[in-house]
């Protein structure tokens, strides 16, 4: 038996939709909300989405979409949420995708047993060859375990739709990633004032340097430099583009450009420079109307927003399974797991830059295992590979983060493994100990 569960019908399940239609490989789409798109659906009914009314992709349009399908044009070099639910239903209408989900059905577990794969969802269980976990890592909220009480409205970004909640309100936006900024701006437009609160320093850049998108200097040709070159070059055009940090009054970055998430926000320097949003301290205790700030000084506030992240967990899977974490992802090529044969990831990735090509060449690879065009190497030789990739990622990239990769030249990799399994069938890649990225 071939046939394969999809779960989520976000960028990434169509993805891998997609890659085994193309195939003609049998496969069922779980996704728990009523429609496709994932987080670019506004109000998705799945509970899942972290989207917001002014939700709008920090990359441009150029990239920010799959290689088989185009994008198109849009209003805006930088798509709203409107415009990117819009493409991916189009996408899913283009290779009649639709037909083989089954929206509001959630999989509530997913268990190997003899060979298979058992997947529990809308209370029926069935047996599948092989599952693709596409559901994202962006759903479930981190929130810091600060010592005390505070008596003022709480919110995470993931539950962030409008500004209104804060409306007069003394606000402290605690994070500096680019939800953190792009909300403290926008909560600025209502809030009696704004603070923001982070513990170290980021690389903060606009979406262009003039009127140029800054992401079109991320080009294929240009990521066959090495990585340290690329991020002296990017060094340059990223203060070009934002300006002088002075007056800001934000902690110098603390590790190399591109080791961690980069902060992508218009108007965060501008409005820091005119005194719009304040910067403090990092925030070390919770007490009623107040923040006792990490240098001993207290800051009066009632409202506060985390912008501290997501845990990337997957309760459906069992233990055993040793699902990837933000910190640690031992999966072979950033897709098969090493623990339980048949179970593979697409869209568990961060990258600087447009993500849905990543997702794209993570489907395709996959679906050429799955129709076995692309044989595996044996386990050892994936673990070797998978030690090998982290030993890159702890040169290359801050090793906290667990699947962070060098973009296009993973993409490329992955794009040259498929295209070996279509000329070679059935044989492993001859490179598979080699790091995926080298």
């Amino acid at each position: 038996m071939n046939r394969v569960a999809v779960i989520g019908a976000g960028g990434a399940g169509l993805a891998a939709a997609q890659a085994l239609a193309a195939r003609d490989v049998e496969f069922v789409v779980f996704e728990a909300g009523s429609g496709v798109g994932g987080n670019w659906r506004y109000g998705n009914d799945s509970g899942l989405s972290s989207g917001y009314v002014s939700l709008r992709a920090n990359t441009s349009r150029r990239h920010t979409t799959f290689r088989c399908f185009g994008i198109g044009k849009t209003k805006s070099f930088f798509p709203g949420h409107a415009e990117m639910l819009d493409y991916l239903e189009r996408f899913t209408d283009r290779f009649d995708l639709r037909r083989r989900i089954r929206f509001r059905t959630r999989v509530s577990q997913a268990t190997p047993v003899d060979g298979e794969w058992e997947v529990t969802a809308g209370g029926t269980r069935e047996r599948f060859s092989a599952v693709v976990v596409a559901t994202g890592f962006n759903s479930i909220p981190r929130y810091p375990d600060f010592p005390g009480t505070f008596s003022g409205v709480q919110m995470h970004t993931h539950d962030y739709r409008v500004p209104a909640p804060f409306a007069n309100r003394d606000v402290v936006v605690i994070g500096l990633g680019c939800s953190a900024a792009e909300l403290a701006c926008e909560i600025a437009t209502v809030a009696r004032s704004v603070s923001l609160a982070a513990r170290s320093g980021s690389w903060v850049v606009p979406r262009r340097w003039g009127r140029v998108p800054v992401d079109w200097f991320d080009t294929r040709v240009g990521s066959y430099l090495p990585i340290d070159v690329r991020r002296r070059i990017f060094s340059v055009i990223f203060r070009l583009a934002a300006g002088p940090r002075q007056g800001t009054g934000l902690p110098a970055p603390d590790r190399r450009l591109g080791d961690k998430p980069i902060t992508v926000s218009d108007v965060l320097l501008p409005l820091l420079r005119k005194g719009r949003i304040a910067t403090c301290p990092p925030v070390a205790e919770l007490r009623g109307d107040r923040l006792r700030l990490a240098d001993g000084t207290d800051l009066m506030a009632n409202a506060l927003l985390y912008g501290t992240g997501y845990r990337t967990t997957f309760d459906f899977l069992p233990p055993e399974a040793e699902s990837p974490t933000n910190e640690h992802a031992p999966l072979y090529r950033g897709v098969v797991s090493l623990a339980k044969p048949g179970l593979f990831f697409v869209g568990i990735a961060f990258a600087h830059g447009a993500l849905l090509p990543v997702m794209e060449a993570q489907a395709n690879w996959m679906a050429d295992v799955v129709l076995g065009r692309l044989a595996l190497p044996p386990l050892e030789t994936m673990r070797r590979s998978v030690e090998r990739d982290a030993a890159v990622r702890a040169r290359d990239f801050d090793p906290r983060f667990g699947f962070i990769w060098d973009r296009v030249p993973y993409c490329r990799s992955l794009e040259a493994e498929s295209d070996h399994a279509r000329r070679s069938p059935g044989r492993p890649a001859q490179s598979a100990a080699a790091p995926t990225v080298g």
